[in-house]
């Protein structure tokens, strides 16, 4: 219900037309189409047919605009189509967008393809019209891989080459072709409906080993599909973490340095990384290698003791020679346990020159 009074709605219409209603003498007052707005706005069953001419109509479409309610704007609109040429309700609509983008919405939910994209055509909108296409194709086809196949590579030929489409939504229309035939070459009913990432996701899980050049391999999907190397470690981080093949990821992500030393070799960024691995229960050999590819000591430090990654902190109080703080963190561990018994060791080494 509209919070609108029936005196509000008068003052709007009245202040529209810029007329005193005392002195209008034309067939359709002021007040009639203030009436039927009311009602509108109301819920109440009203006469539209009443409001015959042009000016009747546009105001009408203007007092709805005016007030806000959408109901009532999608209502007077519906009203135009069906009385009006096309062409000049969509002359109306084109200098009124809050009625045009109401419209619009109606035809996207209704599935009004056909209206929706002479509309946005005849708006000069050929990149929108093009889109609705796709977006509509995708929608209702359901899970036939096959027939979904047939349409986007119609659409990708007769809407995605005209002038002014956008070329990354070109582009982004014709992965998704080749996903579409990677998935009918698949014949995989659980991968219809899927996106890259997710396909992605099922090859890592369950074709691994396969190497590049296999249409299953996980690899060979990346390349097709354009997946960045931070998505392509992204999935393969999750898909492995939570199946508990840590030996993969540890043989993926950490390589030696010329020191021996284990790093994390990953296109996800540190904190991230970190973040995610604690999350998944990683162990802390790889939670230390992931915090020794961060070039900041403090930053380092600041993050193993967050995730309570222990040898990295000690390495790090006894690197800054800080006898005092490693005395008071190995207060804070568990007697007799690994980490304390390292921290203890730590302290009692001779070659270290304390600074405190």
């Amino acid at each position: 219900m509209s919070l609108v009074t029936p005196k509000v709605l008068d003052l709007i219409l009245l202040a529209q037309s810029g007329k005193d209603p005392a002195q209008e003498q034309s067939q359709e007052s002021p007040e009639t189409v203030a009436v039927t707005l009311k009602r509108l706005v109301l819920g109440r069953r009203c006469a539209l047919h009443v409001h015959r001419t042009m000016k009747s109509k546009t105001e009408l479409l203007d007092g709805a605009v005016a007030i806000g309610d959408g109901n009532a704007i999608l209502t007077v609109v519906l009203f135009l189509i069906a009385t009006l040429n096309k062409k000049l309700v969509y002359e109306l609509l084109s200098s009124r967008l809050i009625a045009l983008n109401h419209y619009i919405s109606f035809l996207q939910n209704e599935g009004k393809i056909t209206e929706l994209t002479d509309l946005l055509t005849m708006l000069g909108r050929s990149p929108d019209a093009a889109m609705a296409h796709f977006q509509h194709a995708v929608k209702t086809q359901g899970n036939n891989v096959d027939g979904l196949l047939r349409k986007v590579t119609n659409i990708l030929a007769n809407h995605f080459n005209q002038p002014g489409v956008d070329a990354h939504q070109t582009k982004m229309v014709d992965a998704y072709v080749k996903l579409l035939e990677w998935q009918k070459l698949a014949n995989l009913p659980e991968l219809s409906n899927r996106s890259a990432l997710q396909c992605l996701a099922y090859t890592c899980s369950r074709h691994w080993t396969e190497g590049a050049g296999a249409a299953m391999s996980p690899l060979t999907l990346g390349q097709r599909q354009q997946i960045s190397p931070l998505q392509f470690d992204w999935v393969v981080l999750n898909v492995h973490a939570k199946s508990g093949k840590w030996d993969i990821l540890e043989s993926l992500f950490t390589k030696k340095d010329w020191l021996g030393r284990s790093t994390v070799s990953s296109h996800v960024p540190a904190q991230c990384l970190l973040r995610r691995l604690s999350e998944l229960g990683a162990s802390s050999r790889l939670m230390a290698a992931c915090l020794a590819k961060l070039p900041s000591a403090d930053e380092r430090l600041a993050l193993a003791l967050n995730y309570k990654v222990h040898c990295v902190v000690i390495q790090t109080y006894a690197k800054q020679k800080d006898r005092l703080a490693l005395t008071n963190y190995k207060m804070t561990l568990n007697p007799q346990s690994e980490e304390y018994i390292l921290a203890e060791n730590t302290l009692r080494d001779p070659s270290i020159k304390w600074k405190n």
